[in-house]
């Protein structure tokens, strides 16, 4: 009896001590340094005629976040930024000059799940210096003081490295030359693109009941329980009202006169061998003991087999390998996966044009009129009928001359067609162009007409 009570006893300081340590999931306060590009221009305002270009500068400083719950936080920045100003108005009070500030944003950041989060708030800037190249200009005309708007994102904003960028929007007329010839508002508006280093702060987890194991290891978070079994109470595994430490066969429902184990089961699928239809193979009660049905033979059971009733294979869920452009060339082989095309080309479309008009100036890459004719072709393929496929651009020549000349000649006529499909409206991005000079001949260089034929440009799709 007096055991019995030392032992209540026991348990419930252990419980009021493990109550005491309950803690939440949070974030602590953070900081660290933040670099980044700077966009800039002036946004002109009252003056439809003046314009200014964006012009890139930089922007280095530090951060606090103070975190408010788990979903918001404030974040006040201090950053050292230089914003630069050009424009060839006449007009413009300021032409081309650097300006340095000291900024102090003060930000809200709104958390959109783990990855993604909303910045908005306030920007004070503080006028520390300007540069003008051309001596026009000082700092007194520029406005000293001036208030600008932050709305922007950060990526995977909890983490050691945070990609963000954020369009900062001035306020406050930065025209401080009261000139009376000068007609407009001028207006900070900046892009600014960076990283932030995180160099303190951390992410607590939380052990919801106080029982020294952190929910995230817990199986049993709202229950006080043992490290050896994951934060849960001595269990009952199969649930047989006899625990584990006494249990013989503590995974499997069974009876006590058996110490906790079930009628005999030979297979150990846990369908006693009375009621097993396949008493030598272990299976699922489902399948009154038989293991999960193949239908298809293809080694993927029923369950897990998105085509039962055809052969395929595992990395597809049992399907055959798919042919999502429907063109008989399966997706492995298909380079041009979601284009219907031929066999031929891999599976991309065939383009109907005649390389072979694709020529060039005697000993230049020079394009002819007749290749620019073709090119004209290839270029509407390009933009009207095929708009997500990508082609590389090989030129080729014979073997007169010197290898390295006919290597570099060779470029230049492939990077010739590649920059006028360009100016045909095809995106480069869409493009490659490369040389081969004189090395993958495809007919007799001992022959003109050889010769001939091996001064070429091949054209190969691909998505």
């Amino acid at each position: 009896m007096k055991k019995y009570l030392v032992l209540v006893l026991l348990f419930t300081i252990n419980s009021a001590i493990a109550q005491n340590k309950i803690v939440k999931e949070h974030y602590t306060v953070s900081g660290g340094l933040l670099g980044a590009a700077n966009f800039t221009k002036f946004r002109i305002a009252d003056n439809d005629n003046l314009d200014y270009n964006y012009k890139t500068g930089w922007g280095a400083g530090g951060w606090l976040n103070i975190p408010l719950s788990n979903g918001i936080s404030l974040e006040p920045q201090l950053v050292y930024n230089s914003y630069a100003y050009y424009t060839d108005a006449s007009t413009a009070f300021l032409k081309d000059v650097k300006a340095t500030y000291f900024s102090v944003p003060l930000l809200l950041k709104f958390h959109v799940g783990k990855k993604f989060a909303i910045v908005a708030g306030p920007q004070f800037d503080f006028l520390s210096g300007l540069t003008d190249d051309n001596n026009n200009n000082t700092k007194s005309d520029l406005t000293s003081t001036s208030i600008a708007g932050n709305i922007g994102f950060e990526l995977f904003p909890h983490a050691r490295v945070v990609p963000y960028a954020r369009y900062i929007h001035g306020f406050t007329n930065m025209d401080n030359t009261d000139n009376p010839n000068t007609v407009g508002k001028y207006y900070n508006t900046n892009i600014q693109v960076g990283l932030k280093l995180r160099l303190f702060g951390k992410h607590v987890l939380a052990d919801s009941d106080g029982d020294g194991i952190l929910d995230k290891d817990d199986k049993c978070p709202a229950v006080v329980g043992l490290a050896r079994y994951q934060g849960c109470p001595i269990p009952d595994t199969d649930s047989d009202g006899i625990n584990d430490e006494e249990d013989k066969c503590p995974t499997v429902a069974g009876l006590a006169k058996y110490q906790g184990c079930p009628i005999p089961d030979k297979d150990k699928d846990g369908i006693n061998d009375e009621e097993d239809k396949c008493p030598d193979v272990p299976g699922l009660p489902k399948y009154a003991g038989c293991p999960i049905p193949d239908t298809d033979k293809d080694g993927v059971n029923d369950e897990e087999d998105k085509c039962p009733q055809v052969p395929g294979l595992a990395k597809y869920q049992g399907c055959p390998i798919p042919d999502t452009d429907g063109d008989g060339i399966n997706d492995e082989e298909d380079k041009c996966p979601t284009i219907a095309g031929t066999a031929e080309n891999g599976g991309c479309p065939a383009i109907n044009i005649k390389a072979a008009n694709v020529q060039f100036v005697s000993g230049s890459a020079t394009l002819t009129s007749g290749a620019k004719n073709e090119l004209n072709k290839l270029a509407k393929i390009l933009n009207e009928d095929y708009k997500d496929i990508k082609m590389n651009i090989a030129g080729h020549t014979d073997n007169t001359g010197k290898p390295e000349k006919n290597q570099e000649l060779s470029v230049q006529r492939a990077e010739s067609v590649k920059t006028y499909l360009v100016s045909k409206g095809v995106n480069g991005d869409r493009l490659t162009a490369t040389g081969y000079g004189q090395d993958q001949p495809i007919a007799d260089n001992t022959t003109t007409g050889g010769k001939a034929k091996n001064r070429r440009v091949e054209f190969k799709v691909s998505q």
